[in-house]
């Protein structure tokens, strides 16, 4: 996203009742108080809320529907505000629609913060599982492609249907589906809209990561899938579990075809191949090389051409005498490319449960859930601290307030931001519990007096955070749990960063390890998530003018974690998570068989990485997770080794998940034994790190990748980079 002259900020609106004017006036208000000139140029809407923050903006009267273009030029504002870009003008006007005058703006010099429906975006029809109708049909009026393109920040206004009914849009009982609303409103319909939403814009956000300049590390906050085929051998197979992947890590995929010169092949269904990709947004690519020796190098050049993350192969059709004489493409592949993940695809699925099995591994259902939750939880999500989410919550809380609901607030923490204190306003405080430890006196929320106040809804800041020792529950969110089982509702707060499948993408992201996290499926509880949204710029704003953290503490967050490209990845992670929840919640994901993951570690520092990389995968699929270390010293483990295997048996506890230990009598029986065990617990996929040993230590030790792909033929391999030199920090977030 690249633009000449003024600045373009594009504020989306889910719909047209998003509260995207609202939203616009705030961003101009933020601005003006840094010191710029900030001119209204055109509203949408007004409403009593609207009319109090205009007021304190200047404004430019508008010739009607139209910007006042000739004044604007004449007094040349440094910022303008203007509202629905996409709107149309009538035949006679010197424009046709609304962003052509801000184009004019834009190339005089002047930055434009604009408002946009999403519907009114070139390309989003598309997406839609249901036809437009009047007023909505919009065959005129799409603001194109390029206009977004020339964006230099785009932000989401995120609108839940759950806020449309409380604001009075809602649907009674005989509604007629046909008529303006019913197709927004309808609830698979506004979920798929609003992820079609999520998803694009997480894709422009994308974009901002790759120009001149950004560091590397920041491009790893979007999965890049690169599937390699050589023959339309196991192409359905290996397509599928491709397209899978990518839906539910929220991917691109790449599928390419090398062809070896002078050998016959089957003319490729490119046709169908593009069918398929279809749905994610897939490309596809096909080459011909000279020699069959150049396709690892060639492929090893797209991947990094295309800042692949993750390559999905076949396994290798050759025996191991054939791969002796005439070497292994796969192998040299996986040297190649020990940087990244790769999945070898299984040529079959054969797996069963036997009977008489082991108990399966503990699913993803949390032990706190042994009593109904009768209350409702609303989660706003945001990328980092500081985009807003307690200001909102807090402003939502008053509107409660206003329609006679007991709402109060149980534990907000301010961080000395004067417009969070202020928005606390004439709200309800309910005291907090003090808690004394180590000599120092603490304060936590007070679950006691909430139970006992019993109001209809709470507000409980920063959901991840982990309590004083002293109090019931280690984690707040195991309080928000015991409030919702008492019938209360809760509104609260929660940054990407805090969710535990994201915790090593975070630290490879910005490289700073985030000690306090939650378990996803906390999430899953959520009946509205509302994603808050802020552009990079204006965070950075409010941090340089301590209006996130101290003054004190600015200059050591802006050479950390808020790094802009680091906010971009973040800002782009909330986005993509938001839209994963919303797929899975309503059906959205593709259907497939039930998974069972196996993580296989041994006892070195990079086995967190494995176990959380198989926590992500396990939770993108739905899927069972299982941790086992294969023991070959007879118990006698090194002091090292048992605080590693200590921490990962907390760590797995943490998370529900089953920590196993096998013992072997030695290396070379460790594949037999994991692919032993694959086959008794139906293990359908595994994760290992890449190996570590050279060419000429495999040839004389063995490998257990390699034997582990000759023997387990129905079983999925994600191998994991095991470099362990960017997951020393320690800094907790």
């Amino acid at each position: 996203m690249t633009g000449n002259g003024g600045r373009l900020k594009l504020l989306v609106g889910i719909i047209s009742w998003s509260g995207n004017t609202v939203a616009l006036l705030q961003e101009g208000q933020e601005l003006m108080s840094q010191g710029k000139e900030v001119v209204i140029g055109i509203l949408k809407y007004s409403d009593p809320e609207i009319e109090a923050l205009s007021r304190t903006l200047r404004s430019v009267p508008p010739l009607g529907e139209r910007l006042n273009l000739p004044e604007l030029l004449a007094q040349r504002p440094e910022v303008v505000l203007v509202d629905d870009v996409g709107v149309l003008y009538s035949a006679d006007s010197p424009y046709q629609a609304r962003w052509q005058e801000v184009e004019e703006l834009l190339n005089a010099g002047i930055d434009v913060v604009a408002t946009v429906h999403a519907l009114e975006l070139e390309g989003f029809k598309e997406f839609l599982p249901f036809p437009l109708v009047p007023p909505f049909s919009l065959s005129e009026g799409i603001v194109p492609a390029a206009f977004l393109d020339r964006a230099t920040e785009v932000e989401l206004v995120d609108v839940t249907p759950e806020e449309l009914h409380r604001q009075g849009i809602s649907l009674p009982p005989g509604f007629d589906p046909r008529s303006r609303l019913g197709p927004y409103l309808a609830a698979a319909n506004f979920a798929a809209f609003r992820r079609a939403v999520l998803k694009r814009l997480a894709d422009e956000v994308d974009e901002q990561l790759f120009r001149p300049g950004v560091e590397t590390r920041a491009k790893a906050a979007r999965e890049r899938i690169l599937l390699a085929v050589s023959t339309q051998r196991n192409l359905e197979r290996l397509l599928h579990r491709s397209l899978l992947l990518a839906e539910r890590l929220q991917a691109s995929l790449l599928v390419v075809h090398l062809r070896v010169s002078g050998r016959h092949y089957e003319p490729f269904p490119w046709d169908y191949v593009e069918q398929r990709l279809a749905p994610v947004g897939g490309t596809w690519m096909e080459e011909e090389l000279g020699d069959e020796s150049e396709v690892p190098i060639r492929l090893s050049e797209i991947i990094a051409a295309n800042h692949i993350t993750r390559l999905v192969v076949g396994h290798s059709a050759r025996s191991r005498w054939e791969e002796l004489l005439r070497g292994s493409l796969l192998n040299e592949l996986l040297r190649r490319n020990r940087h990244i993940n790769v999945l070898v695809v299984a040529p079959s699925s054969d797996t069963k449960e036997k009977e008489g099995e082991e108990e399966s591994p503990p699913s993803d259902s949390p032990s706190e859930l042994t009593m109904p939750l009768r209350g409702k939880l609303k989660i706003y999500l945001g990328p980092i601290a500081g985009v807003g989410k307690t200001y909102r919550m807090l402003r939502d809380a008053h509107e409660l307030k206003e329609k006679g609901v007991d709402v109060v607030v149980g534990y907000i923490e301010t961080h000395g931001r004067a417009e969070t204190e202020a928005q606390i306003g004439d709200l309800e405080v309910l005291p907090r519990r003090q808690v004394v430890y180590r000599g120092k006196t603490f304060t936590e929320l007070d679950l006691e007096e909430i139970l006992r106040r019993r109001p209809q809804v709470v507000l409980v800041d920063e959901l991840a955070h982990t309590n004083v020792p002293g109090v019931k529950n280690a984690k707040r969110y195991q309080d928000v749990i015991e409030i919702l089982a008492a019938g209360i509702d809760v509104y609260t707060t929660l940054n990407i960063q805090h969710l535990e499948s994201l915790n090593d993408v975070i630290e490879e992201i910005t490289g700073v390890k985030v000690r306090e996290t939650l378990p996803d499926w906390v999430l899953g509880l959520a009946d509205e998530i509302i994603l808050v949204d802020l552009a990079s710029s204006l965070l950075l704003k409010r941090l340089e003018q301590g209006k996130i953290y101290p003054l004190s503490k600015t200059e050591q967050a802006l050479r950390h974690f808020f790094r802009p490209e680091n906010i971009t990845a973040l800002r782009e992670l909330a986005l993509r998570q938001l839209a994963h929840h919303l797929g899975a919640r309503h059906g959205r994901t593709v259907a497939e068989r039930k998974e069972r993951i196996l993580v296989a570690v041994n006892l070195k520092p990079y086995a967190e990485r494995l176990v959380r990389r198989g926590l992500r995968l396990a939770v993108a699929q739905q899927a069972e997770l299982l941790v086992v270390h294969c023991d070959t010293t007879g118990g006698r483990l090194p002091a090292e080794a048992l605080a590693i295997r200590h921490y990962l048996q907390r760590l797995c506890d943490s998370m529900g998940i089953l920590y196993y230990e096998q013992k072997v009598l030695s290396e070379r029986d460790i594949a037999l034994v994991l692919a032993n065990l694959c086959r008794s617990r139906g293990i359908t996929q595994m994760v290992l790190g890449h190996s570590q040993r050279t060419r000429w230590q495999e040839f004389w030790r063995g490998s257990v990748i390699s034997q582990l792909l000759r023997s387990l033929r129905t079983v999925d391999l994600h191998l994991v980079p095991v470099n362990a030199t960017s997951w020393s920090a320690e800094v907790a977030v």
